[in-house]
């Protein structure tokens, strides 16, 4: 009989002691996941709004294989990222640029304070005009030699000017470099990684590892998590929306079918987007 009470009290006890450690076990789980759910959307939140922040135009809605959406939403977006100016476009024929034009020279300031960025290929140029600016992509950067406190650049581009310049002597005609960049959802079996492509212009690889960098890889795959951005009207303003769902998958195995109807380690952020030249896009 001492024995049989001994045993019953021991199992009592293992009993007891096995409720509480998996109980336990399940709260630092799901609470290291909602933690690291949080962390992990929370760099994707200062990404996209440190580089829309530096948008030179509003985003272009694309899907995983970069074609531009007509209809949101999408699962990417492009932009150009704002890289400096001004740039004085050299008036050699006196009266502008043609139309088709495949080489310009452009005049950049070395002073310590304003200096922008050389121009190397795959930036762009967008040239102030008062019809309607142009955008050109180059394709190769020749520096000639500083000069004073000024350098030349004979920049190709490719395409050429898809529309005329014109401005008469001496008056000036200034430029802003530019760098198309993209942010893609692209679903990876359970998961879906968000992946940010440095650059995009033109459209690299889009599977090649090389050319993107992944900022989160455990965004959601349910029906509609995959297209996330959208662009909406604020007044007579254009902003682009993100809602992103994750969910941590450090602990993904031992959570499975533990997680429904109460508490849980998915993540959703819904944030807006503006780029540095709004309001009214």
């Amino acid at each position: 009989m001492e024995t049989m009470v001994c045993v019953a009290v021991s199992v009592v006890l293992s009993l007891a002691t096995f409720s509480f450690l998996s109980s336990a076990t399940l709260l630092y789980s799901k609470g290291m996941s909602i933690v690291r759910s949080h962390t992990n959307l929370r760099s994707v939140l200062d990404r996209l709004t440190n580089n829309m922040q530096q948008g030179n135009t509003l985003p272009v809605l694309i899907d995983t294989g970069g074609n531009v959406v007509a209809t949101p939403p999408s699962a990417g977006l492009y932009y150009d990222r704002y890289l400096g100016d001004p740039y004085v476009i050299k008036n050699v024929s006196g009266t502008g640029l043609a139309a088709g034009a495949t080489s310009i020279t452009i005049t950049r300031s070395t002073a310590a304070l304003a200096s922008p960025p050389a121009p190397k290929a795959g930036d762009a140029i967008v040239i102030t005009n008062p019809n309607g600016n142009v955008r050109a992509t180059i394709s190769a950067s020749v520096a000639s030699s500083v000069s004073g406190q000024t350098q030349d650049f004979t920049l190709t581009l490719s395409p050429g000017l898809a529309s005329a310049v014109s401005w008469s002597s001496p008056a000036v005609m200034t430029a802003t470099l530019v760098h198309r960049e993209a942010f893609i959802v692209v679903p990876t079996g359970t998961q879906a990684e968000l992946r940010y492509f440095p650059n995009f212009e033109p459209m690299p690889v889009l599977t090649n590892p090389a050319n993107y960098i992944v900022v989160s890889n455990q965004l959601s795959v349910a029906t509609g998590e995959t297209t996330p951005f959208s662009i909406a009207m604020v007044g007579t303003d254009k902003i682009v929306k993100a809602s992103l769902f994750a969910r941590s998958t450090d602990f993904s195995t031992y959570l499975a079918n533990k997680q429904a109807n109460e508490f849980n380690t998915f993540v959703r952020l819904n944030t807006s987007l503006s780029s540095r030249l709004r309001p009214q896009q």
